[in-house]
């Protein structure tokens, strides 16, 4: 008996280290996650739609739930692409991409290749990634060639294929080669992982599927998809990012800088400078820099036009409009939240409160200030009717000095007056006082 339980012991001591790596690998099931659509009219490839895709991925990080991006596009920019690639190469949830309408072309391509899963719909084609650069002043596309860029595109493709076991054969032509492969082909070359009519029979095709991601498996039961809203800025950045605005924005920003400086009206200089800084994000300048020139710019002016410069004009409208973009373009704490919970939405209704008031006293002060400055009468020193003293003897139909409210004055003078009797202001000429002997006057 007592051999029995030292044997027991003793497998019990032998097997604790593999029970605990399976502990600590785990294996958990999942069942929701999270929507992200990188689709028309938002389906370029931008720093807007990376800064989404990679909120959401944190913030299913944060709650433990797969990410699913759904997408349609024809590409977009090199470094976006490589921001959301390596997010989701590094990503500690599984995530699934889904090529839903006929393409993903270039950089849509490339974010697709380290997903944990590759689905695309019967229509669709991927491939296409080799750069092309855009000519400021034709606008034509110009197919780069460069070895020095080429190859770091392939290396880090392969990379993110080899890192899902993809064909990196297949992935090396898609940039050299621009080569293009429909969806049952890129199944067929191992690209893709399956083919998918539509959502719903994706979600099906994943249910028992399992993937193991940083030592933990995960096993997709029955999915569950919460749409994720990208934040006000994201979205407002992708607008700026389209080239044609952003060109039109920086031309019209020059030009209303050179114009204001040669006409001398220097008012309307804020106004140009909006136009270059929005300008600039688009041609990919940092929009946080951005943000805190415009709301530190906007500030000023408002408290220019509040405080040393009376009504309220162009000074002020333009601190307001800098304000609101330098807002818009303010970097947020953390990702958008699909479903906040209480203490969050407690936060933020006193912060919307707390907002709004501000936003409310101030607006009111300024309305009071502008009405109030439109009612007040202009007072101007009225000199008719008041009563001097003679400095000349002024006879009639001449003219004279007198002393009016201690001020010296060149006067004519109705009647004749001696020297420092009391004359009345009766009317004023160009300047020159008409006055005539003061009735009380001896």
């Amino acid at each position: 008996m007592m051999r029995r339980e030292l044997i027991t012991l003793l497998l019990v001591f032998l097997l604790a280290p593999a029970l605990n790596l399976c502990v600590a690998e785990g294996f958990v099931s999942i069942g929701k996650a999270v929507h992200v659509r990188v689709v028309p009219p938002w389906d370029v490839i931008d720093s807007g739609v990376a800064e989404c895709v990679v909120d959401a991925i944190r913030y299913a990080e944060s709650v433990g739930v797969a990410v699913l991006i759904e997408l349609e596009t024809y590409g977009g920019y090199l470094d976006a692409a490589f921001t959301i690639a390596d997010t989701i190469a590094t990503a500690k949830v599984p995530v699934v991409v889904y090529v839903s309408g006929g393409k993903a072309f270039s950089a849509g391509t490339l974010i697709s290749l380290p997903a944990h899963y590759l689905y695309l719909s019967p229509i669709a084609t991927i491939g296409a990634m080799q750069p092309v650069s855009v000519d400021p002043l034709t606008g034509r596309y110009v197919p780069v060639n460069d070895s020095k860029i080429i190859n770091p595109i392939v290396e880090k493709a392969e990379f993110y294929a080899r890192l899902r076991n993809r064909n990196t054969t297949a992935v090396r032509l898609f940039v050299t080669s621009n080569l293009v492969l429909t969806a049952h082909e890129a199944v067929r070359s191992s690209v893709a992982d399956g083919v998918a009519d539509n959502l719903q029979n994706l979600l099906s095709s994943l249910r028992g599927r399992n993937v193991t991601v940083n030592g933990v498996v995960y096993a997709f039961s029955d999915l569950r998809l919460e749409e994720y809203s990208c934040s006000i800025r994201s979205r407002f950045i992708s607008l700026l990012s389209n080239t044609l605005l952003s060109s039109v924005l920086m031309t019209i920003g020059i030009m209303a800088t050179i114009f204001t400086i040669a006409s001398g009206k220097f008012e309307a200089l804020p106004l140009a400078l909006v136009f270059l800084a929005l300008g600039l994000v688009g041609s990919g300048f940092s929009p946080n820099l951005i943000s805190i020139f415009l709301v530190v710019i906007g500030a000023a002016l408002l408290s220019i036009e509040l405080f040393l410069t009376p009504g309220f004009g162009a000074l002020g409208i333009t601190g307001i409009v800098m304000l609101a973009v330098g807002f818009a373009l303010l970097p947020t704490s953390g990702p958008t939240y699909i479903a906040p919970g209480a203490t969050l939405m407690e936060v933020s209704r006193y912060v919307a409160i707390g907002l709004g008031t501000f936003l409310g006293l101030l607006t009111g002060f300024i309305v009071y200030k502008v009405i109030q400055a439109k009612r007040k009468r202009v007072e101007l020193f009225e000199i008719v009717g008041k009563v001097g003293k003679a400095v000349d003897s002024i006879p009639a139909g001449s003219t004279g000095f007198v002393i009016v409210e201690g001020e010296y004055w060149r006067a004519l003078s109705l009647d004749d007056v001696s020297a420092g009797s009391l004359v009345a202001v009766v009317e004023r000429r160009d300047g020159v006082l008409v006055v005539r002997k003061y009735a009380g006057s001896s």
